[in-house]
């Protein structure tokens, strides 16, 4: 999976993992020259308190 925008828009939440269209996302952040998607307020909420710990790879951790 992957945070970066792909075809038709389709980006991973990097929190939570869902896969949604980067246009109609929640909100954004911009974290070390990326920009992350999110699928809820709680999702870029918790981004932003932790920005380094669901970069990553772009994937949702297990424990998130």
């Amino acid at each position: 999976m992957t945070h970066q925008a792909t075809a038709a828009g389709s980006v991973t939440d990097p929190v939570c993992g869902m896969t949604i269209d980067s246009a109609s996302a929640f909100g954004h952040a911009e974290y070390l020259g990326q920009t992350y998607y999110f699928c809820s307020a709680a999702c870029q909420t918790r981004f932003n308190a932790e920005p380094a710990r669901y970069a990553g790879d772009g994937t949702a951790r297990a424990d998130a």
